[in-house]
């Protein structure tokens, strides 16, 4: 059976929690970051140090859940049937981060290749278990000092001391150690700028360069929308500890000079509140703003078919005095949507509820001033039915100060509308969600029968939820996975 090194890395690195290791005063991820191209489209730094805190939050987040220690003791059982024991041979090693980037292309490989860099805590024990998962491993000569090697399916490696460097092709590698030796890596600043204002202690550090992507031909019509030429690369840490597990995440639009107009949602660290009892929700500040950066985007990426919106709202206007835009600008609240995947709902304050009404009204009057794909639009109470082709039906209808709109029945919208936000807890950006991830998976099982072992996860899960900031420098944001 072939056994590649860096799977056997990977096992290793999902192992790392489980006993104990020393591990030295000095960290050396910049060293392992030295090898891997500086314009890396994705970069990762994995914690495999059993004494430090990612560690043990990952320790801690697994000892809640019955099954996390059968599924390590069944990991270490894998391992040992390809004749690597766990404690012998993987144990010694731990201590250092791993290092992973996704490369570019080198000397016409592939862009999906991988290469992995590890400072390993024993040059012994890392010879060993090359020997031993690495299938007729032979020397292919030396490059910068270092020498060489090969195997059956395993792609290529280089061993120097306690450092082991391993890609899918010899170019890879050989091309690793050059930037190691010469330069050309990932420089340690880089790094540091890219972790800037991200949890430090994290499991996972990940980041990539973003302008090799955005450079490419088929992108040239995404580069014309102002914030996307601006993007210039992204980072995201995961954080574990026995409340649950964290994502933080910064998209990085210094690529380019922006106005806060031209951002896809309205900047500020003023969260928006929550409404309804649905596992989804979302909210966001200022929704014109949204509306605006989308037809913008479309009328630079998509002429005609901005043209044809133009030719749309231009005609509406001409039989009812307002278009779709009229109404989009009475939208200043907060918009609010709620759904279980089946039923959705959403609502928005507006400036002005009559004008708001006598608006609606005029548009629902042009069965297509609402919504280009309606069929009919009749009026029930304080709803407009809103038919499609399909006999799908969607209300709309102003309910004191706020738009109302959605597939739910009139008596759930007016609850919906009439309903007090709370606020969203934690939340530090324009931008909110919350999503019941137990209630959602109840209903997507609906009618089933659950494993108890399911069940049991389903018990201990709470809610998903997240924010994101957004300012004319990047987009901030962090999601939380909450254990009971």
């Amino acid at each position: 059976m072939r056994r590649s090194l860096i799977l056997v890395v990977v096992g290793a690195v999902l192992l790392a929690g489980c006993g104990s290791s020393s591990s030295g005063s000095s960290s050396p991820v910049n060293t392992e970051l030295s090898y891997l191209p500086a314009n890396s489209s994705f970069v990762a730094t994995v914690e495999t140090d059993p004494n430090g805190a990612a560690i043990k939050g990952a320790n801690a987040l697994i000892s809640r859940f019955s099954f996390g220690g059968l599924a390590m003791a069944a990991l270490k059982q894998k391992l040992q049937q390809q004749g690597i024991n766990y404690d012998a041979d993987l144990r010694p090693l731990f201590g250092n981060p791993v290092a992973l980037a996704v490369t570019g292309s080198v000397s016409g490989v592939s862009n999906t290749d991988a290469l992995v860099v590890w400072v390993t805590k024993d040059a012994n024990k890392l010879k060993s278990l090359i020997t031993k998962t690495v299938p007729g491993s032979h020397s292919v000569g030396s490059h910068d000092g270092v020498t060489l090697y090969e195997g059956k399916g395993a792609g290529a490696y280089a061993v120097d001391g306690a450092t082991l460097i391993t890609g899918t092709s010899l170019p890879l590698v050989t091309a690793a150690l050059d930037r190691h030796a010469h330069g050309g890596g990932i420089s340690s600043s880089q790094y540091s700028n890219a972790m800037l204002g991200l949890p430090q202690d994290a499991l996972v550090k990940t980041f990539g360069n973003l302008t090799g992507a955005l450079s490419q031909a088929s992108a040239a019509n995404a580069r014309k929308v102002p914030w996307v030429a601006a993007l210039k690369a992204y980072s995201a840490t995961v954080t574990t500890s026995s409340s649950g597990l964290g994502v933080d995440f910064h998209l990085d639009t210094t690529g380019g000079s922006l106005t806060p107009a031209q951002l896809p949602f309205a900047p500020g660290t003023t969260a928006p509140g929550f409404a309804g009892s649905l596992p989804i929700t979302f909210s966001v500040n200022d929704p014109a703003q949204i509306a605006s950066f989308v037809e913008s985007a479309q009328q630079v990426t998509s002429p005609a078919g901005y043209a044809d919106f133009l030719k749309r709202q231009a005609a509406t206007r001409a039989k009812t005095g307002v278009d779709l835009n009229s109404l989009i600008q009475l939208l200043t609240g907060d918009l609010i949507i709620a759904s279980n995947t089946k039923t959705a709902m959403g609502r928005v304050g507006v400036t002005n509820a009559a004008t708001a009404a006598r608006t609606l009204a005029k548009l629902a009057s042009v069965p297509r001033g609402l919504d280009s794909s309606a069929k009919s639009v009749t009026k029930t109470g304080d709803f407009y039915a809103i038919t499609d082709a399909k006999g799908s039906v969607t209300r709309i209808g102003i309910v004191g100060n706020q738009l109302v709109v959605g597939t739910a029945s009139a008596a759930e919208l007016q609850r919906f509308a009439s309903e007090t936000p709370t606020p969203a807890a934690g939340a530090n950006g324009s931008v909110a969600f919350r999503i019941g991830l137990a209630s959602l998976l109840q209903l997507a099982m609906h009618g089933q029968s659950v494993p108890q072992a399911a069940q049991a996860i389903l018990s201990s899960l709470g809610d998903i939820t997240g924010w994101a900031s957004s300012s004319t420098s990047g987009i901030t944001g962090d999601a939380t996975v909450a254990v009971k």
